[in-house]
């Protein structure tokens, strides 16, 4: 089975709750939700018109040379939930790996990953359709923009400032500050990798 594969590297997680983990990241090529970023103005982390496929034996070679004995795998795009399904999550579980995955909520995923992310790029009704419950919800909001009012639940509801480039925007950051004080169930996730200026 070979994956398309963007890049992949090794760094620490910026966002959310598991900030300052070391993580192996592995982006995805390609998404079928780039449109809906695109209209939402959201800019992508992923190049499009490029990328190779590799069997999940080169995968794993390279996460291993890459990784100094990290057993945490993040697949991430694009949109790795068209690609990254149970036959490919459960090849990596068996060699002992901690899968998370970060989605925009527009497939399904296997039980089989450890933790799921959904950052929304689709409609919430589309979302529910596909998920019930996950690890944590991530709503990028800019200035002006109301609290989220997701369709499913989740174990840690975050807001992320919309970011100009690798710069954070302080009036999207001093607006969700706000929708976190003003709504206490909702957690603040900056994207600190680029303020640490890693991947």
């Amino acid at each position: 089975m070979n994956l398309p594969i963007s890049e992949i590297f090794y760094s620490l997680q910026g966002e959310g709750l598991r900030t300052g983990t070391a993580n192996i990241f592995v982006r995805i090529q390609g998404c079928k939700a780039k449109h809906a970023c695109y209209a939402s103005g959201i800019r992508c982390d992923t190049e499009f018109t490029s990328g190779t496929d590799y069997t999940l034996d080169e995968i794993h070679d390279m996460i291993q040379d890459l990784g100094k004995g990290c057993m945490n795998i993040i697949w991430t795009g694009g949109e790795p939930a068209d690609r990254v399904n149970e036959e490919v999550v459960k090849w990596f579980k068996d060699k002992g790996y901690y899968q998370c995955i970060e989605t925009s909520g527009l497939f399904p995923v296997t039980d089989l990953l450890d933790y799921v992310t959904i950052s929304p790029k689709v409609a919430e009704h589309v979302i529910a359709k596909n998920f019930k419950h996950v690890n944590e919800l991530r709503y990028v909001r800019h200035k002006g923009q109301s609290v989220p009012v997701p369709t499913i639940t989740a174990d840690s509801y975050c807001i992320s400032p919309h970011s100009d480039g690798m710069d954070i925007n302080s009036e999207n950051l001093k607006h969700c500050v706000q929708l976190c004080l003003d709504n206490p169930q909702w957690r603040l996730s900056v994207q600190n990798h680029k303020i640490w200026m890693v991947l």
